[in-house]
């Protein structure tokens, strides 16, 4: 029988390693994703992860199951992370690579895919971020607020914004 999230987290404050781990496995792989949709680079992605889950442990007694799941609090502080190295680091070019497993059907699709998406690379990390939250992992406001620790009438702002300067861009 599988452990629940609130048992698996009583035995790791009760020093249960092995409980970690398995928290971990639980979340890993869609916690890379979520940082390498704001991050772009998957080397980056991976260490933003790792730092993710290393805080979490570090942190898990200030975590609040009233407030938000296990896995929203992950993310958040995975979306922290992201955001600080992208104010740290200049934006990083647009990689053919990224559609090279693309499903678009014809060429017409594929450029103006990568027309969109160089012009996302370009927005700010804030604004990058709410695209990226919203349209390409399917997070409401509500939840791109908690992610973001903003108030939601920001997050509508911020997204109002984005879109603004896609269309200037991409006009």
């Amino acid at each position: 029988m599988e452990s629940t999230e609130a048992e698996l987290i009583a035995q790791i404050l009760d020093g249960d390693r092995e409980a970690f781990r398995l928290l971990v496995d639980r979340h890993k792989d869609a916690l890379y994703r979520h940082c390498f949709y704001i991050i772009h680079d998957e080397d980056v992605a991976e260490d933003m992860a790792q730092d993710a889950l290393i805080r979490a442990f570090d942190q898990l007694e200030k975590f609040d199951a009233q407030k938000a799941s296990f896995k929203t609090w992950l993310f958040v502080i995975g979306t922290r992370l992201c955001l600080a190295e992208l104010r740290r680091t200049r934006p990083l070019p647009l990689l053919e690579e990224d559609y090279a497993l693309s499903t678009y059907d014809s060429p017409e699709q594929k450029a103006q895919a990568r027309e969109i998406h160089a012009a996302v690379l370009q927005l700010n990390p804030r604004y990058r971020t709410v695209v990226t939250l919203h349209y390409w992992h399917g997070y409401s406001y509500q939840q791109i607020a908690d992610a973001m620790d903003a108030p939601i009438g920001s997050v509508r702002g911020w997204l109002h914004r984005a879109k603004q300067q896609l269309k200037e861009a991409l006009l």
